[in-house]
């Protein structure tokens, strides 16, 4: 009954939670783990990341600040010899910032790294910007996808103080949707001249700058989007008579812009869009452009991370990136991947439900409390259940390799110098066994338990002796806390693992 008790508590703390639309499945987590490792290495020893030119660029350098930023990464933790992505973009700010275009991508950078964009590098980007609104035409760029990110700029600039964007700026975007409820690139109206890219930009540009999510605009643009959509899920730049074909790039875009507009991209009736978006991934971590396209491309790499997060533009650095609180109302993948826990509302799902099944599912682990997503700190795919924390690590061949998370080890860390957390000497016993590499004893039926579901693979060291804690018999592993329930589980030796899992959730 207590058992029972918990996990309602936990549930219903979880329902309090705020929550985006997110991917119950394991694979966008993996592939932003993935494609962040990647990310990592493409960086210039001036601290930029290269564009079409083949040297560094302002443009592609700021695309990686909002991929780091929606990450949850720190952008001055990812330097190269001593450089950030910021440390770049503030020597490029004066040159850069000359066009709409470039003051409003660096004006998201650096509202996105936590700068200030009205003192950046020198200049004051929104101010720059504003200078560029044509009063007659409503717009700061004639270009659509330019004048989407102009718009973002101001609009969170300006949000908890006057100027905000003028009304005649957003009517201006609103009177050159096309029929179809798509937006062109250049502005035009013409039937068909709308793309996925823009519309999508449009639609998150449009939110930003306070249009309700429930505009006619907004789900006319949703329209379109539908109708760029491949069987697989993925997007196209353009709806087309024959068979679609989609593209990483499109698709991360589309994947934002349903996330802005509050809906779901990985449900049945968005065909499962994340999913489709982590499919575009090599071995290497990063995404290709197309399949008929199969090289590594930075630029599909750093669309598809915020969106593999979860994020919409603009993506500001004072937003919580979503953890795994998102609950689901359904089965969110095909039932011999997955598996629905109704009683906490998660999935279980790919390489974490096949570890959660052959080492002691329920018993062992307890219930899911979160979805699989990606964790900054650890850098790793991780989900949490009641007992443990499952991780997704890769072993030298690039294979998946799920370990359960150090959360014995987190929880005692500051109490070495307690006794039971000293070295021991060994005991004389056949029932107990002595590790000299933490320098502690495992014994009698706390042994027979390690021993007999997982060992060292699955719990690590003993870093404690046992002793009484919390009004029991109780011994820490680097990866588990034992607890002693005489007659409880006597088939499990009178053990359980303590909930060390919920602990982590609960206080978050």
């Amino acid at each position: 009954m207590r058992h029972l008790l918990m996990v309602l508590i936990v549930t219903l703390s979880l329902v309090l939670l705020p929550a985006s639309p997110a991917s119950a499945n394991l694979g966008p987590a993996i592939a932003l783990a993935d494609a962040l490792e990647w990310l990592r290495g493409q960086q210039r020893a001036d601290g930029g990341f290269v564009g079409f030119s083949g040297e560094s660029d302002p443009s592609t350098t700021a695309d990686a600040v909002y991929a780091l930023v929606a990450a949850g990464i720190p952008v001055e933790s990812v330097t190269t010899e001593g450089r950030s992505p910021l440390d770049y973009l503030l020597a490029q700010a004066q040159s850069y910032s000359s066009t709409t275009g470039g003051a409003a991508k660096l004006a998201l950078a650096a509202m996105a790294a936590g700068a200030d964009p009205r003192q950046f590098g020198g200049v004051d980007l929104i101010a720059r910007i504003q200078d560029t609104y044509d009063s007659q035409t409503g717009v700061y760029d004639p270009q659509l996808f330019t004048n989407a990110y102009a718009l973002m700029a101001v609009a969170m600039a300006t949000f908890d103080s006057a100027p905000h964007v003028p009304p005649a700026a957003i009517e201006a975007v609103l009177s050159r949707q096309t029929p179809d409820g798509s937006w062109a690139w250049d502005g035009s109206t013409a039937p068909g001249a709308g793309d996925s890219n823009t519309t999508a930009i449009v639609i998150q540009a449009l939110i930003a700058a306070g249009l309700p999510r429930d505009h006619q605009a907004i789900a006319a643009a949703l329209d379109y989007l539908r109708s760029t959509q491949a069987a697989d899920g993925s997007f196209a730049y353009q709806p087309s008579t024959e068979p679609l074909v989609g593209d990483a790039n499109s698709t991360a875009l589309a994947v934002q812009a349903i996330l802005a507009a509050g809906s779901d991209p990985n449900s049945s009736g968005w065909r499962y869009a994340l999913d489709a978006l982590a499919r575009f991934q090599n071995p290497s971590g990063a995404l290709r452009w197309r399949d008929d396209a199969p090289d590594d491309n930075l630029l599909a790499t750093l669309q598809a991370i915020p969106a593999l997060a979860g994020r919409v533009l603009p993506v500001m650095h004072s937003d919580v990136p979503p953890l795994g609180w998102a609950q689901s109302d359904e089965l969110s993948g095909a039932p011999e991947r997955c598996t629905y826990e109704p009683l906490t509302r998660h999935n279980l799902c790919d390489a974490f439900r096949s570890f959660w099944e052959s080492h002691g599912g329920l018993a062992n682990f307890g219930y899911p409390l979160t979805r699989p997503y990606y964790d900054p700190a650890l850098n790793l795919a991780v989900q949490y259940f009641e007992r443990a924390r499952f991780e997704l690590h890769r072993r030298a061949d690039g294979n998946a390799l799920v370990l359960l998370g150090r959360l014995g080890a987190e929880r005692v860390a500051g109490r070495e110098a307690e006794p039971p957390f000293q070295s021991a000497v060994p005991i004389d016993r056949t029932d107990c066994r002595y590790f000299p590499e933490t320098g502690h004893n495992l014994c009698a039926g706390f042994r027979a338990y390690w021993e007999e579901f997982g060992g060292l693979a699955l719990f690590g060291y003993p870093i404690s002796e046992e002793f009484s804690e919390d009004g029991m018999v109780v011994q820490y592993f680097e990866r588990a806390r034992f607890e002693w329930h005489p007659g409880v589980w006597p088939e499990r030796y009178d053990v359980l693992l303590s909930r060390l899992g919920a602990e982590v959730v609960e206080a978050r």
